[in-house]
């Protein structure tokens, strides 16, 4: 007896339903990258969660991720580490404990059980091991390496389309020689897969990059990544230096104990006097350096003897920059440290109150100011009254007991030049300097 081809076509749709409830569910995985140290246990996080609608992906919960490691510094493993497996909790978070043997830059991803009923692309997490003595320095990228947006990314622009910020990848890929690099960010963590693409695309340094999440995170940005940043430097001592392009940025880096540097290359930022400027990616990196620097030569000033003297005297002249240098360390562990810190930096602050308070009105009152930055002594006000500052850099202050004016002529307007003649100890000397006239109707010392 034949089938009515009415009766197969329900039949059919049966099966087909069937079919399709036995098909695996598509899904999205998203690891969190991760900053561990040598023999300490970390925690290794991924979010599984199902495709949904209009962006809003459901979480799921009881599903069991494997997590393993796939490269280590950048090379493939010939078999991928298995490291354990997680179950997801209500907020499809699964995670499982590592505890790093060896220091490098790892690889890992979660993978979704064999068997299941979702599938999805393997979730990677980038996790930065440096050696325990390699400085550490934290990058948020929005705006100073990357233009990229919330709102771009919502609206689907194409990785292609968002530029990086000028002279970041160079600068950034000199500072990884020698730091671990970590980046924050305010982009939401659902963006992690699409910005790591980007990061690839623009050849920038691979390292660990923390997002923001959304609901768990307050929505004021200073709040963020005051959080972040205290909860990195309880945990990680190497931490040296932080660059933001905001003010917030740089208040946050510094009162967690860095040297908070903001790229703010018109000077739009107003900014306290421990939070140093950067007018671009290569003063920045120039600040990085001199931070360094700044480190030793307190420690030179701690120790005394011969050599705390120069240190002191090198430190002097770092100019406001260097109190965002010394900062860090006005309450460092070691006294001698911490007091020699805190010299500096009051040294270099009484520096900018006496250097403001000199009248540049006149040449005669430019010049006035230079003699009387001789009797004060602190190279730094003497060089800062300087027309060009390539020149400033090879004056020095004048030692002498008394002084007289010579002669005064006045060679083109705008333009005056004095002789001036110092005794000291019974010997006299003549100096010649001259007063420029600049744009802002105010004089410098010239040349």
């Amino acid at each position: 007896m034949s089938r009515s081809p009415s009766l197969l076509l329900p039949l059919a749709a049966v099966l087909l339903a069937a079919g399709v409830a036995r098909a695996d569910t598509e899904a999205k995985l998203t690891g969190f990258d991760a900053l561990a140290r040598v023999n300490r246990s970390v925690r290794l996080v991924a979010k599984l969660e199902r495709k949904g609608v209009m962006g809003i992906d459901p979480d799921v919960e009881g599903a069991s991720l494997d997590f393993f490691i796939t490269a280590v510094n950048g090379f493939d493993q010939k078999k991928a580490e298995f490291l354990g497996t997680g179950t997801t909790d209500g907020d499809g978070l699964a995670s499982v404990e590592w505890k790093p043997e060896k220091p490098g830059s790892y690889t890992i991803q979660a993978r979704v059980r064999r068997g299941s009923e979702y599938s999805a692309a393997p979730g990677s997490l980038s996790v930065a091991v440096p050696d325990e003595g390699r400085p550490i320095v934290l990058v948020q990228i929005d705006g100073t390496v990357s233009k990229a947006t919330n709102l771009k990314f919502f609206r689907g622009t194409k990785n292609d389309e968002i530029q990086a910020e000028e002279g970041s990848k160079d600068m950034l890929q000199l500072l990884a020689e020698h730091h671990q690099l970590v980046y924050l960010t305010d982009l939401e963590l659902s963006f992690t897969n699409k910005f790591k693409e980007w990061l690839a695309l623009r050849q920038i340094p691979t390292a660990p990059v923390f997002f923001w999440e959304l609901f768990e995170r307050s929505l004021s940005h200073k709040t963020y990544m005051t959080k972040v940043v205290e909860s990195l430097r309880k945990r990680f001592p190497t931490l040296r230096a932080g660059i933001g392009g905001k003010a917030a940025d740089g208040e946050a880096f510094a009162e967690n104990g860095l040297v908070g540097i903001v790229l703010d290359a018109k000077g739009e930022e107003e900014l306290p006097d421990n939070v140093v400027r950067a007018e671009s990616w290569q003063h920045a990196y120039a600040h990085v350096l001199q931070a360094h620097r700044a480190r030793g030569l307190l420690t030179k000033v701690a120790a005394g003897g011969k050599e705390a003297q120069g240190a002191l005297a090198a430190l002097s002249i770092m100019g406001r920059a260097g109190i965002g240098y010394s900062h860090p360390y006005a309450n460092d562990g070691d006294v001698g440290v911490a007091s020699a810190a805190i010299l500096v930096m009051n040294k270099l602050r009484a520096c900018a109150t006496f250097r403001d308070s000199l009248d540049l009105s006149s040449a005669n009152r430019a010049r006035n100011s230079l003699i009387a930055a001789w009797r004060y002594g602190e190279l730094l006000v003497v060089r800062e009254l300087y027309a060009d500052e390539d020149v400033g850099k090879k004056a020095k202050v004048e030692s002498f007991d008394t002084l007289k004016l010579v002669s005064r002529n006045e060679p083109e307007p705008g333009k005056v030049v004095y002789v001036l003649e110092l005794s000291e100890g019974g010997k006299t000397r003549k100096v010649q300097l001259s007063a420029v006239e600049q744009d802002d109707k105010s004089w410098r010392i010239g040349e």
